[in-house]
């Protein structure tokens, strides 16, 4: 039977994150409808992983997501829009004017669905719901194999990596320019997308040029600039500069210390619950990946789990130093809770009811007490 409801429910009561992972875990084939307002998003599942996501949002059309993205032009975007008809996607008609060659439209096709994806991890209201789907209804669309989990915490670190970003990066016309020598790509253990990006900085290209000359996405091409950036090793040229503030190391903060030092008992008691679930070796490596994962957020540059699954809370303080004084305590909140979120979601993963019940109360009680 086509379209029969399996769950539903409230996102102002269950996160993106765990409803991703509900229909995951019951290898769930069909349709999740969410819905705010008027906006509606659509993931298509295949056993517990998510093959296609549609939107009703222009801005999130494919068309829009190429032409955003350095693809198309808009005289392509407008003559391609002028072709589509129920029989016709906005993709096929790209290619067939040979705008785009199948494998941009495959690139489009997967990351225009990741962005709609991601996008969902800001909503903080509005419903689910979950729907069977036939053999027949499922073969209709292209199958991407989207993989949930990496959705989910990318999802999650997109949520804090967004506003930071756009606080140095305020603008597609900003222009930035390398600061010296090049550096040494292998000593930094830079990606190729990363390299390619530095490479084409000139003091010219604006970042709207630069995302249009790279492969990478549009928020890919802006994360690998806020990195570049906050490693130095790219500034903005000399007509963009202005004159920033230079703030000294944190002060003896009895607020922020007391949540960092919160916060770490919290990560101490999930690595214990961890370890006693998978061994302490598992453990480590398990926390090791997730704080990875929190890297490109130069609030965690140079810390580190202990093997008590604990971090060096003086490092954390003099990484907050760089910071606006105004901003060190809303930054050091989302960022040692979007750390949490997905050490909760690994913890999770390897503990029965009773401990994930006795853990996620622990967490809670710590909260009530900052």
């Amino acid at each position: 039977m086509l379209d029969r409801p399996i769950f539903e429910g409230d996102l102002r009561r269950v996160q993106i994150a765990d409803v991703l992972s509900f229909v995951s875990m019951i290898r769930g084939s069909g349709k999740l409808v969410l819905k705010q307002g008027r906006l509606e998003r659509t993931l298509h599942w295949i056993e517990g992983e998510i093959t296609f996501a549609t939107s009703n949002s222009a801005e999130q059309s494919l068309g829009q997501f190429l032409l955003r993205n350095g693809k198309i032009t808009q005289e392509q975007y407008d003559e391609s829009a002028q072709r589509v008809t129920p029989h016709m996607r906005h993709g096929k008609a790209l290619v067939q004017m040979g705008a785009i060659s199948p494998n941009d439209l495959w690139w489009g096709l997967k990351n225009q669905a990741l962005e709609i994806i991601y996008s969902l991890f800001a909503w903080s209201e509005g419903s689910f719901s979950f729907v069977e789907a036939g053999e027949q209804v499922l073969s209709e669309r292209i199958v991407l194999s989207i993989n949930t989990q990496g959705a989910i915490m990318e999802g999650i670190r997109r949520v804090d990596e967004t506003a930071r970003i756009r606080e140095k990066i305020t603008s597609p016309e900003m222009v930035f320019a390398k600061t010296g020598e090049t550096p040494d790509f292998k000593e930094l253990d830079m990606s190729e997308d990363e390299i390619a990006v530095y490479n084409n900085i000139d003091g010219q290209l604006t970042v709207r040029g630069l995302i249009g000359k790279s492969d990478p996405t549009d928020f890919e091409v802006m994360r690998i600039l806020f990195q570049l950036l906050m490693a130095r090793l790219i500034e903005m040229a000399p007509e963009e500069r202005e004159t920033r503030p230079v703030f000294l190391d944190v002060e003896d903060s009895p607020e922020l210390l007391k949540i960092i030092s919160t916060y770490n008992d919290m990560f101490g008691r999930l690595f214990d619950s961890l370890a006693s679930a998978v061994g302490e070796v598992s453990a480590r490596e398990l926390f090791g990946s997730a704080l990875e994962s929190a890297t490109s957020d130069d609030l965690w540059t140079g810390v580190f789990f202990d093997q008590y699954g604990r971090f060096d809370e003086n490092m954390l303080m003099a990484n907050i130093s760089e910071l606006p004084f105004e901003r060190r305590q809303s930054a050091l909140e989302e960022g040692l809770n979007a750390l949490l979120s997905v050490q909760l979601f690994e913890v999770s993963q390897h503990l029965d009811a009773e401990g994930k019940i006795d853990v996620f109360r622990f967490i809670e009680d710590q909260k009530a007490a900052i």
